[in-house]
């Protein structure tokens, strides 16, 4: 896999780990690293994030750095990415630096971030999409009645 230069971390960080047998949906906040060998559906942030071969992830990802050998769909915002020869990823990166090994299977579009500046605008309008207001109607509701 191609590997890019980590980002030195003072201290010990702990590692939390989504088994093989484990399905998870929902949103995970991680303050250290995260190792998916299993399936994960939702929302992920965390300081590094390494998928394994196996492991299946769909949904929005923010982390430091991100390491994929399995199977990604969604987007991600990261500082590094490394996306191994067996890896799959489909959706948008918005990245600092990216490594891609010859074989990866890629549909994605790569936007290259480095002030992380198009990302805080992607999630600005990512939220206005998802929280859409209330058509409002001159009149109220009317239910049969005169």
């Amino acid at each position: 896999m191609a590997k890019l230069e980590k980002i030195a971390t003072n201290g010990m960080s702990s590692e939390s780990v989504i088994g093989s047998e484990m399905e998870i949906v929902g949103d995970i906040k991680c303050n250290g690293i995260m190792r998916v060998v299993g399936k994960l559906e939702g929302t992920v942030n965390c300081s590094e994030l390494i998928v394994e071969e196996n492991a299946k992830i769909i949904g929005m990802i923010s982390a430091g750095s991100v390491s994929i050998d399995g199977n990604v769909t969604g987007t991600i915002k990261t500082e590094a990415i490394e996306i191994s020869s067996n890896a799959s990823f489909s959706g948008e990166v918005f990245y600092a630096r990216i490594a891609i090994d010859s074989g990866a299977n890629l549909e994605a579009k790569l936007n290259h971030d480095p002030s992380g500046e198009k990302a805080r605008k992607s999630v600005k309008s990512d939220a206005s999409e998802t929280d859409p207001k209330p058509a409002k109607t001159g009149n109220p509701p009317s239910y049969g009645t005169r």
